[in-house]
């Protein structure tokens, strides 16, 4: 019995050790592996085929069970269709999630009604919306040999398929489009299938136009003459190389396309699981040149804008405070890491303030929303004849100073920017045709890279808000003009009090659901699922701090609190405070 005590403890000590290299020995943390090559746990899906002698309810309900298939080679859900609609059905073409499992009720001589409630639809291009509401659907059917086959589909019908199997078939994933005046990429989220053929997916939709929202805020190398020269893109398992064949009149000679398709095609490709490298490729020869194929260590020409913060100003008061922002209790900085910056005093009667990135001018609007004060250097100027209900201001990327409202009197919205560094500079008219006249914008921001801003607008008559995103265009010399029509970025929203970016993709914002009993603060990923970062009673205002890797949300309550999240544990009371300001907002 002894020895087999010591050699059983042998084997332990062994294999403990034999583990250790597998342990974490350093307390920093440190990431991991993405999370698409995480190991996971292959999940079969058994779908059944149509049974002899269904029921047309059998057979719709076999159908919609067999759409999470779609894509396999053996896809089950044709076999409930009759050839011809079989050939012709375009599964992805509209995807609608659903929140339930739908019910089926006999309304004809072959004829079934389905009805569910939705979550949210995915577009032809892969753009998620949420909505809400019933939908009711009828499926038309037919004999064949006897047994019942659907015969005619709703129009324009995709895919019905609930949360966890739109997890299990699509994939939520990146393409990009470019800053035409700075070296970044502008992120877009779209919903594509899984699978083989998500390569090809990704590269498809990169060649697409740009969307309605970014048109003449961004630039693309992709051209309606610019695609795919076959059906695929291949990649070699052994050296994981994807291999994009175009074809386009005139690409071959016109070496900014080509640099803009290598950033952005590669860019999106290699942020696929399986993929290390692309090659570019044109009537059977490279496109990329001595350059060859693109891979992780390529430089691009572009990059992501990663936006962290070390430190933030806490206004008590008339005055400020160097925080920083990243711990729980936003403790102040110590006095070697404030040596040398001046900050001003702020009167009471001043709001919504706002810094540059490196703390060199701040601004503020008057609580009454009719004034805009700048400081810069010690020195400070008021304009007092911008407009009325001027929203917070908010600095972009190149210096710009934003501000929205109306004019004087009662006029229509307006958006203005102030460029420049001189405290007097005047505020220049952003044209804004989309915009109905009876209705007010209560918040403005610009996003991190500058292409784009997101708007709370409130519906004339008071009939809600809306969280809308547009891109802003600007002219050969990068001077902004106007804003493009926008996207409504949280539709399920009834009620936007306040909204801040994020993330390059992604906003926080303070609202209400139609199911909420009180405002609430969100994370609004562009193209996700809106989510609810936890009830804060009192709640006035949602923060964002960067940390490289995402953010951390702050929010502000009506007793001049400010409360962070440390892990699970929900909101902690950090510090009291007037405002908790963001450089670089």
């Amino acid at each position: 019995m002894r020895y087999r005590l010591a050699a059983l403890l042998l084997a332990l000590v062994t294999a403990l050790t034999g583990c250790s290299t597998m342990l974490p020995t350093d307390p920093a943390p440190r990431p991991g592996l993405p999370v698409d090559v995480q190991p996971q746990q292959d999940v079969q899906h058994f779908l059944q085929p149509p049974q002899q002698g269904a029921s047309p309810v059998d057979i719709v309900q076999g159908f919609l069970r067999a759409n999470v298939g779609f894509a396999a080679d053996d896809d089950v859900a044709r076999e409930f269709l009759t050839p011809q609609l079989a050939s012709a059905w375009v599964p992805t073409g509209d995807v609608l999630v659903i929140d339930a499992t739908p019910q089926l009720q006999l309304s004809g001589e072959g004829e079934v009604t389905a009805t569910a409630p939705a979550a949210g639809r995915i577009d032809a291009d892969g753009r998620l919306v949420e909505r809400t509401g019933e939908v009711i659907e009828t499926f038309e059917l037919t004999r064949l040999d006897g047994q019942w086959r659907i015969d005619a589909f709703p129009e324009g019908f995709g895919l019905w398929l609930s949360k966890p199997d739109l997890e299990r078939a699509f994939r939520d994933t990146l393409v990009y489009y470019l800053n035409p005046q700075e070296g970044y990429f502008v992120p877009e989220q779209r919903w594509l299938p899984r699978g083989e053929g998500l390569t090809t997916a990704v590269a498809r939709t990169q060649l697409g136009p740009v969307p309605p929202w970014l048109e003449g805020a961004v630039r693309t190398g992709a051209s309606p003459d610019v695609h795919l020269a076959v059906g695929a893109v291949p990649v070699d398992p052994v050296t994981q190389l994807a291999t994009v064949n175009l074809q386009g009149a005139g690409l071959g000679e016109d070496n900014r396309r080509i640099h803009d398709l290598r950033a952005q095609l590669g860019h999106a490709l290699l942020g696929l699981s399986g993929v290390a490298a692309v090659e570019l490729r044109l009537d059977g020869r490279s496109l990329l040149g001595d350059e060859g194929a693109v891979n992780l260590g390529s430089d691009l020409g572009y990059e992501d804008l990663v936006r962290t913060t070390e430190r933030a100003l806490l206004r008590v008061g008339e005055t400020f405070t160097l925080v920083d922002p990243r711990p729980y209790n936003l403790r102040n900085l110590p006095p070697s890491e404030t040596r040398g910056i001046e900050l001003p005093r702020l009167g009471l009667g001043w709001t919504g303030v706002a810094a540059t990135a490196d703390l060199d001018e701040l601004a503020a609007v008057s609580t009454d929303r009719t004034r805009l004060w700048r400081w810069r250097d010690g020195r400070e100027a008021v304009n007092e004849g911008i407009g009325d209900g001027l929203t917070d201001p908010s600095y972009d990327i190149f210096g710009g100073l934003w501000v929205a409202g109306y004019t004087r009197g009662g006029g229509p919205p307006r958006v203005w920017v102030v460029e420049g560094r001189s405290l007097n500079a005047t505020a220049r008219l952003v044209d804004v045709p989309w915009i109905d006249a009876g209705s007010r914008i209560t918040d403005f921001r610009v996003s991190p890279e500058g292409t784009r801003a997101l708007l709370v607008v409130e519906r004339a008559e008071g009939r809600g808000q809306r969280l809308l995103v547009a891109g802003i265009v600007r002219d050969r010399e990068g001077r902004p003009t106007a804003l493009a029509t926008p996207m409504e970025a949280a539709p399920t929203l009834v009620e936007v009090d306040s909204a801040r970016w994020a993330s390059t993709t992604a906003i926080v914002a303070t609202g209400r659901r139609a199911q909420d009993q009180r405002v609430l603060p969100f994370s609004v990923p562009l193209g996700g699922w809106l989510e609810d970062l936890g009830e804060q009673p009192g709640l006035v205002d949602v923060i964002a701090v960067p940390t490289g890797q995402g953010y951390s949300p702050v929010v502000r309550t009506d007793d001049g609190r400010f409360h962070t999240r440390e892990g699970n544990l929900g909101w902690l009371r950090a510090r009291n405070g007037d405002e908790l300001v963001i450089p670089g907002t």
